[in-house]
């Protein structure tokens, strides 16, 4: 065995190698592209940040709204939008624009903005923001029955 047949070897080995991985690496890309719906939604699941690739509808209502509601920063952790987005959900999402507002004049979180505009809804509504009784005296309520 010389030198050179040895050295012929090895590069056989390495240049088979290349080949069986490129082989498999295009099994698994071409895997990927034909399972994609259902990779999306398995990736969907387990991220912990930024958002899936799904196909925005459009922002005047539907996922398309809460994928621009999650890009410009409104969610936390108590109002986490990215499982409306990951079901796919198709309701109008949340009034952004009013929600920004009161974040910016009056300097609170998204969660207090949230409470705040929840509360002006209720009040707009002839409702206690605290308890969530109907200020109406002709309503009647079950509270004292148990």
């Amino acid at each position: 065995l010389t030198l050179r047949a040895l050295f012929g070897a090895i590069m056989d080995y390495i240049f088979w190698g290349f080949v069986g991985l490129t082989i498999v690496g295009l099994w698994y890309v071409f895997g990927l592209f034909f399972r994609r719906s259902f990779v999306r939604a398995r990736l969907a699941r387990f991220r912990s940040s930024g958002l899936p690739f799904f196909n925005e509808q459009s922002s005047e209502g539907g996922l398309g709204a809460f994928i621009n509601d999650y890009r410009a920063g409104l969610s936390s952790r108590n109002f986490d939008i990215s499982g409306n987005i990951a079901a796919g959900d198709s309701r109008p999402g949340l009034d952004s624009d009013e929600v920004r507002r009161i974040m910016e004049t009056q300097g609170v979180s998204f969660d207090k903005a949230r409470l705040i505009r929840q509360q002006q809804l209720m009040k707009s509504n002839h409702i206690d923001p605290s308890t969530g009784v109907p200020l109406d005296p002709k309503a009647v309520t079950f509270a004292g029955i148990s």
